[in-house]
C-alpha cells in the first residue's frame, strides 16, 4: 500500500494536518518565512546512523551491487585467461593408466614385447596367428617441455602481462561507469525530495492566494475574474505538486533497488557541497593517461603488436621435447617390465597455402587497428574531460546565480504580499510573484544537483571514481 502524502487525492489526518499547518504558517508568517522554516528542517543537524547520504550510497554499491560484482567478476576472468598464457613456457606432466582385454594378434604380440616376456613358445605359428585372450594393463608418466613454436615462449610472459592488465583496467572502468549511474540516481532522489519541498511552499501559497481571493470577492473587492485565475493558478500549482510527488516516489524506487533496501523519504540525507574541488580545465592530459578505458586499450594495443611478433616467428620450425616412463605388466602370470622414450622432434611445413603469411598480415592489421582505436580513444577522452572540468567550474557559478535568484525572489514575494494585504498590488501580479518564486525555487534545486552531477562526473572523466 503506498504511503499516505501531502498531495493524495483523499488525504488522511495526517496530510490534513500537514496542510493545515502550512496554511497556518503562511497567513501568519508569509511564504518566505515558510520556505525558510521549511529548509531548515530539512537540513539536519547530524545525519543518523539511518540517512542515506551519497557516500553512503556508492559505499554500499561498492558492496553489493550487482553490475559491480559482474565487472569485478569479468576483470578477474580476463586475468586468469591471460596468465593462462604462461602455460607455454611449462611442461605438460601427465600420469595416466590403462587396461585392456585382447586376442588381437599384433596388440598381443607388442605387449608381450612391452611386457618382456616373450619364450620361444610364443613363436610357434599356431600362437602367433590365433592366440588366446589377454588382459594387460600399464601405467606411467609423460613429460612435454615446448621449446620453440611460433616464439610463443618467448613472448608469454610480456602478452601475459599486457592482457593482465588490460582485463585489471577494463574492469576498473566498468566499475567507475557504474558508480557514476549510482551517484546519477542517489542525485535524481534528493532532486525529486527537494522538487516536491519547493512545490508544497508554493502549493500552501497557493491556496492562501486563492482563499484569500474568495473572501475579499465576497465583499466586493475584488472582480471574480481575479478569484477564478487564482483558482486557476491552485490548480496549475497542485498538479505540478502531484507530479513532485509521483517523481518522488519514482525516483525512491529506483533507489531502494539501487541500494537493496527500501528508502523513505525523511531517510535522504542532503546533497555534499561540491565547491572547493581541483576543476583545472588545461590539466586534462595526464587524467587521460591514467583513464582505466585508454590504459586497457593502449595495453590490447601492445598485445597485438606481441601477436604480430609472434605471427612472423611462426614461420620459423617448431622445436619440442618429449619424455615417458611407462610399466606394462600382465596380470595373469605377475610378469612385466619397465620401458622409457626420450624424444626430441622439429616440424617445419614446407607449403601450407600461404596461411601462416596471411595471419601475419592479418595480425599487423589488427595491431594497426588497436593502435588506432587507442589513439582514437585518447582524443575522446581529452576533449571529454575538458568539457566536464569546465563544466563542473560553470555549474558552480549557476548555482549561485540560482541561489541568488531564488533568495531574490523569496524576497520579492514577501513585499508583493504586504502590497496586497494593503491593497496596493492587484491580484494578477501577486499570482505573477508567486509563479516566479515558484521557478527560483526549482531553478535552485536543479542548479544543485547539477553542480553535484557535474563534481561526480569530472571525477569519472579524471579516472578518480573507483
Amino acid at each position: 500500500m503506498r504511503s499516505e502524502t501531502l498531495f493524495d487525492h483523499n488525504p488522511g489526518p495526517r496530510a490534513r494536518a500537514y496542510r493545515a499547518v502550512g496554511i497556518f504558517l503562511a497567513l501568519h508568517l508569509g511564504v518566505p518565512a515558510v520556505a525558510s522554516l521549511a529548509i531548515s528542517l530539512a537540513a539536519p543537524v547530524a545525519a543518523s546512523a539511518q540517512t542515506w547520504t551519497l557516500d553512503r550510497v556508492l559505499e554500499t554499491a561498492r558492496r553489493s551491487d550487482p553490475g559491480i560484482a559482474a565487472a569485478r567478476a569479468a576483470g578477474d576472468a580476463g586475468s586468469a585467461a591471460a596468465a593462462s598464457g604462461w602455460s607455454a613456457l611449462s611442461p605438460r606432466i601427465g600420469l595416466d593408466a590403462g587396461w585392456t582385454r585382447s586376442d588381437d594378434p599384433a596388440l598381443l604380440f607388442s605387449q608381450k614385447l612391452w611386457q618382456g616376456r616373450f619364450t620361444a613358445a610364443d613363436f610357434a605359428l599356431p600362437t602367433l596367428n590365433d592366440p588366446a585372450p589377454r588382459s594387460a594393463w600399464n601405467w606411467g608418466a609423460t613429460a612435454e617441455q615446448p621449446l620453440w613454436n611460433g616464439g610463443a615462449e618467448v613472448t608469454a610472459p610480456a602478452l601475459a602481462a599486457h592482457r593482465g592488465r588490460a582485463a585489471r583496467e577494463s574492469a576498473r572502468a566498468a566499475v567507475a561507469d557504474r558508480l557514476l549511474e549510482v551517484a546519477g540516481v542517489y542525485v535524481e532522489a534528493v532532486r525529486a525530495r527537494d522538487a516536491l519541498e519547493a512545490d508544497s511552499i508554493a502549493l500552501a501559497a497557493a491556496e492562501e492566494s486563492r482563499r484569500s481571493a474568495v473572501e475579499r470577492f465576497r465583499r466586493g473587492q475584488i472582480p471574480e475574474l481575479d478569484t477564478l485565475r487564482a483558482t486557476a493558478h491552485w490548480a496549475e500549482t497542485r498538479v505540478a505538486a502531484l507530479g513532485s510527488d509521483r517523481r518522488v516516489q519514482v525516483a525512491l524506487a529506483r533507489l531502494a533497488t539501487t541500494v537493496g533496501q527500501r528508502v523513505l523519504r525523511e531517510d535522504l540525507g542532503m546533497l555534499p557541497d561540491p565547491a572547493g574541488q581541483n576543476r583545472d580545465a588545461s590539466r586534462s592530459e595526464p587524467y587521460v593517461a591514467a583513464r582505466p578505458e585508454y590504459v586497457a586499450a593502449r595495453e590490447e594495443a601492445r598485445a597485438r603488436g606481441i601477436e604480430v611478433t609472434r605471427a612472423s616467428l611462426a614461420l620459423l620450425p617448431s622445436l619440442n621435447a618429449r619424455a615417458d616412463v611407462r610399466r606394462y605388466e600382465d596380470p595373469e602370470s605377475g610378469g612385466g617390465a619397465r620401458r622409457f622414450f626420450v624424444g626430441l622432434t622439429a616440424s617445419f611445413p614446407i607449403w601450407d597455402g600461404t596461411r601462416r603469411i596471411q595471419e601475419r598480415r592479418i595480425a599487423r592489421a589488427r595491431a594497426d587497428e588497436a593502435v588506432a582505436r587507442a589513439e582514437l580513444l585518447k582524443r575522446a577522452l581529452a576533449a571529454s574531460t575538458l568539457d566536464a572540468a569546465v563544466d563542473a567550474e560553470v555549474s558552480l557559478d549557476r548555482r549561485d546565480a540560482a541561489h541568488l535568484g531564488a533568495a531574490s525572489a523569496e524576497e520579492a514575494l514577501r513585499l508583493a504580499q504586504g502590497r496586497y494585504r494593503a491593497g496596493l498590488l492587484p491580484q494578477s501580479d501577486l499570482l505573477a510573484v508567486e509563479a516566479e518564486a515558484a521557478r527560483a525555487r526549482h531553478a535552485r534545486v536543479d542548479a544543485e544537483s547539477d553542480a553535484v552531477l557535474a563534481q561526480y562526473r569530472l571525477l569519472h572523466a579524471r579516472g578518480m571514481l573507483e
